[in-house]
């Protein structure tokens, strides 16, 4: 016991001192005013500060007879101030030998934090449900969406995605983007503040075709999910926005959301990285330049995430935590370290819990090799919210 009293100590003192100084201690510490003042109500047998709406979204949910899986998985987990997380490494892909996608990272991500002692209370892990072909056809054409299940996509398709076709990858696919809007479930009924994807952020998948790693898209079916079921009584009057730090730019959401103001698209990105011809417009897009470090990136995340969040006042945060900013990864050509990623988290995580707003997180990429520097950084991802948001009341 005094092993671990030691080791959660330590994790604090790491996610303290990442933590942006605008922040202040109140935000690991206390209670945020915002929260405070909203009726305290009981969901699920658990005393969780909800607005009403969120309660009957969740009362109306429980009684629906046609739930989809990914529904029943939140209300499965159910609600209380621990981040849950899903997962889908349990669906196993063969790839060929000296693949490049180092697909061992998922599950090397999860392993470490539920090896952590200091996670034991405030983080749970659960296998993701398999997203269903209706929740698909929202965002991609029927033709694509059979082409995958059925594999018959043509060579050239298959080299753009970057995978080899088989059953074992389609299963996987359906269970990374579940485990993304079943996050979003878990939000928008007003079950957990934040929820998380072990998986996903594939945002170069567009609406007919995939590439660079990414089939199916899920930060956008989870959004087009959550605009079907969540109306405005359910708190989904403003703009849902996705925040992409990955250090690719999200070429495939950003076409997906073109001239749809239901969405807003921002991505910051390296000016020099891929995609290279199939770049798209996002709402609001930044190149830094090559080995921009944590100084500079922290400055213009800062300033963005004001002039969003006061601009459009979201009602729903997709978070693409990429972690390919990182000086040691293979492809990024940035140059942040650890402790820069980690406050760059916790503006995110800040600027919602400020806002009480609901937050979805999703892992995007990362490619140091060995991958031991990804897996860390990515693990970061969701160690500090599960720390700063079971911290609150």
């Amino acid at each position: 016991m005094r092993t671990r009293s030691l080791l959660f100590s330590k994790v604090m003192e790491f996610v303290v001192r990442a933590a942006p100084a605008s922040a202040g201690p109140s935000h690991l510490m206390s209670p945020l005013r915002t929260w405070t003042r909203r009726r305290q109500l009981t969901v699920l047998g658990t005393n969780y500060p909800s607005m009403l709406h969120h309660y009957s979204c969740t009362m109306a949910s429980r009684k629906d007879k046609n739930l989809t899986d990914t529904k029943k998985a939140a209300l499965q987990v159910g609600g209380g101030r621990s981040l849950v997380a899903f997962y889908a490494d349990n669906n196993v892909v063969p790839l060929p030998s000296g693949h490049r996608f180092p697909m061992e990272k998922y599950r090397a991500t999860r392993l470490m934090l539920e090896e952590d002692a200091s996670m034991e209370h405030i983080l749970i892990t659960r296998p993701a449900p398999f997203v269903s072909v209706q929740e698909i056809l929202l965002v991609h054409e029927e033709r694509y969406l059979h082409s995958i299940l059925n594999g018959s996509l043509d060579k050239k398709e298959q080299n753009n995605i970057g995978f080899p076709w088989s059953p074992e990858l389609v299963n996987r696919t359906r269970a990374s983007m579940g485990g993304t809007v079943a996050a979003m479930h878990s939000v928008m009924l007003g079950l957990r503040r934040a929820a998380a994807n072990i998986a996903g952020g594939t945002h170069h998948a567009f609406s007919d075709h995939g590439e660079g790693f990414c089939i199916f898209n899920d930060i956008a079916i989870a959004a087009r999910v959550a605009l079907e079921d969540y109306s405005e009584k359910c708190n989904l009057d403003q703009p849902i926005l996705v925040i992409d730090l990955d250090v690719h730019q999200g070429n495939g959401t950003a076409k997906i959301f073109e001239g749809d103001d239901r969405v807003i698209t921002f991505s910051i990105q390296g000016a020099n990285n891929y995609p290279w011809r199939t770049r798209m417009k996002s709402d609001y897009d930044v190149d830094l330049p090559d080995e921009t470090g944590d100084d500079a990136y922290l400055a213009v995340l800062s300033e963005w995430l004001q002039k969003l969040f006061t601009l459009h006042k979201p009602s729903l945060i997709f978070f693409q935590a990429g972690v390919d900013a990182l000086r040691e990864d293979s492809f990024g050509r940035l140059s942040m370290s650890r402790q820069g990623l980690l406050q760059r988290n916790n503006m995110v995580y800040s600027a919602c819990l400020t806002r009480s707003l609901p937050l979805v997180i999703t892992m995007g990429g990362g490619y140091s090799r060995p991958s031991d520097a990804s897996v860390v950084a990515h693990a970061d991802v969701y160690r500090s919210a599960a720390l700063r948001y079971s911290a609150m009341s």
